[in-house]
């Protein structure tokens, strides 16, 4: 019984797009949410990798200030990206690659020239 319980409830939780081959070609609604959550959670993970890498390379002063920075950013894009009771995926999802692209910019940066600390303030 409860095998088959369990077994129920894991099939409800697969979506029809996983099952039709991926997010390449969501067919409906439900399943652009699905595809665009999962991008979420995929973001989430490469944005805290990114974070913690550049925060390897700072110093002590610098890695405040992009730690502020950062909260200031989470706060922006939760601003930007819902109304409170809404999360806009798309929206969400374009707020993080962006910070992505950012952070990696200042790897590169701190990796070759140095640091910027003036950058690391910068909320992009």
């Amino acid at each position: 019984m409860i095998k088959q319980t369990i077994l129920g409830c894991s099939l409800l939780l697969v979506s029809a797009t996983a099952l039709a081959g991926g997010c390449d070609n969501p067919r409906n609604a439900y399943d652009r949410t699905y595809c665009a959550s999962l991008e979420m959670v995929q973001l989430d993970q490469e944005l805290n990798v990114e974070y913690k890498k550049v925060m390897a390379l700072l110093n002590q002063q610098q890695k405040q200030t992009l730690k502020q920075s950062q909260l200031q950013w989470l706060q922006s894009r939760d601003n930007e990206c819902s109304d409170g009771s809404r999360l806009f995926l798309e929206c969400s999802n374009k707020t993080m690659q962006s910070r992505i692209n950012f952070l990696k910019s200042v790897e590169r940066e701190c990796k070759s020239t140095g640091c910027d600390s003036n950058k690391l303030a910068q909320q992009q």
